[in-house]
């Protein structure tokens, strides 16, 4: 089919496939120039024929790009003072795999899964709301589209509802920085009010019955309970632990940048009860070896890290320990009271790994269960 010829009382001539004898695959339009003439455009469509199995299919997806333009001419918009790159009408679906591939490298296996979470959870949309859609379709109204399917029909908490957020746009900055669309249509998305984190200090009295049960049910675990207390080491960060990264002779532990959270190397003292424990551990344990590996004992193969929460939440059954009181709430209970031991914040701060000393107060500022009757104690009098 031909455009008839263009009047220029029109502000567009539509979109149409054509394949042209010299320059093959084309999307031809008119639209108004910053002077108010119609210009023809023409988008060569050649090299995305390759990346369809058939010509049906290829046709299927260009006129779904013609549909996409249309849809943008009517509105209003003009290509002209952008750029015409092909890349904005390839396939979006299969960009996402491109993109996990491009970012396996730079990030752990374990930070790779929630990268392929998101993936997976945006395929599934784009396959259900606007299938076969082209990597510049996806614009604000449909950024907000997908972000309700996520708080809604997901049912995600405020902090979930965040981190898709955040994935989202760091998915479609990579797509901006690559030349697959122009904008980031998640960018200017406002995140969500979340919840407080749900977890409580731990007393003296409660951590000593948790040793107690670890000593005989797992004494391994007791070893992680106190590194995750006193060598503010993380859950996830002691997942990751060699048995090389240990040095008892000095008394630290060396957490590398790649197994630290925040991707900065740092030291984690160990108190003289945690070396003993760790050295009774480590006996006979090879360098190279997880530090928990299979049933918390030195391999060469990591236990499964789902156990880690797994066991915490048995004990807390057991012994009926509060759900507030978490593995983490470890590390919050720690940091507490090395602050109220009288250890400056600075080295509290730079013991826990935080950035500032705004995180470390914020993160002892727990209710103490035992608040009232250490003022009462301890109060100087009027």
């Amino acid at each position: 089919m031909s455009f008839c010829k263009p009047e220029l009382s029109l502000n567009y001539i539509p979109a149409q496939l054509k394949k042209q004898p010299s320059h093959g695959w084309v999307i031809e339009y008119y639209a108004l120039d910053g002077q108010g003439s119609l210009h023809r455009v023409v988008i060569r469509m050649n090299s995305l024929r390759k990346r369809f199995a058939s010509t049906n299919a290829f046709r299927a997806h260009c006129i779904g790009v013609v549909c996409s333009l249309n849809a943008k001419l009517a509105g209003g918009w003009s290509p002209f003072g952008e750029e015409q790159n092909t890349r904005f009408y390839l396939p979006l679906a299969p960009i996402l795999d491109e993109y996990l591939h491009d970012k396996a490298d730079d990030l752990r296996p374990d930070t790779l899964i929630n990268y392929r979470s998101f993936c997976k959870v945006f395929r599934e949309w784009l396959d259900a709301v606007c299938p076969g859609a082209h990597c510049s379709a996806i614009n604000k109204v449909l950024a907000v589209k997908f972000m309700n399917y996520i708080r809604d029909d997901k049912g995600l908490s405020g902090r979930s509802y965040n981190n898709r957020l955040k994935q989202a746009r760091a998915f479609f900055s990579w797509m901006v920085e690559n030349c697959y669309c122009k904008e980031n249509p998640f960018a200017t998305l406002k995140l969500k009010r979340e919840a407080p984190k749900k977890r409580i200090l731990i007393p003296a009295d409660c951590r000593a019955r948790i040793a107690d049960y670890f000593r005989i049910k797992q004494p391994n675990y007791l070893v992680l309970c106190e590194l995750v207390f006193s060598a503010m080491i993380r859950p996830r960060e002691a997942w990751r632990l060699k048995v090389a990264d240990i040095d008892l002779m000095n008394g630290y532990i060396a957490v590398g940048a790649d197994k630290s959270k925040t991707h900065f190397s740092r030291t984690a003292a160990l108190t003289p009860q945690l070396r003993v424990s760790i050295a009774a551990m480590i006996q006979g344990a090879r360098p190279d070896d997880y530090l928990f590996g299979r049933d918390y004992h030195p391999s060469q193969k990591q236990i499964v890290y789902s156990r880690f929460r797994k066991e915490w939440d048995d004990m807390r059954k057991v012994l009926k320990l509060p759900q507030e009181m978490q593995l983490y709430s470890l590390r919050d209970t720690g940091l507490n009271e090395m602050l109220k031991s009288g250890i400056d914040a600075l080295t509290v701060m730079q013991h826990a790994d935080h950035h500032d000393l705004s995180m470390t107060t914020r993160y002892a500022n727990h209710a103490d269960p035992r608040l009232v009757e250490t003022i009462s104690m301890k109060a100087p009098a009027f």
